[in-house]
């Protein structure tokens, strides 16, 4: 397989070193990164929730607020 070069600010490159896996090269971190999850795995999931619909609900109000903190610390690749 063939190689390229890519340029990186040193911002980019301290995001994606801060969420490189021990062990993982920057070549399997950015790969695992832009791999689309596979949609029979996910909807296997349907309806396994056990829990109650007002946990569900506090679930989701954690995951907003937590995406709206990370939005400006987003790395778009």
């Amino acid at each position: 397989m063939g190689h390229k070069t890519v340029s990186l600010s040193e911002e980019a490159y301290n995001a994606l070193k801060s969420i490189k896996k021990e062990g993982e090269t920057f070549n399997d971190l950015i790969l695992r990164l832009v791999q689309k999850p596979d949609q029979k795995e996910i909807l296997s999931l349907a309806g396994t929730w056990q829990g109650s619909d007002e946990e569900a609900e506090k679930i989701l109000e954690i995951i907003y607020e937590n995406r709206e903190k990370t939005k400006s610390s987003r790395v778009i690749l």
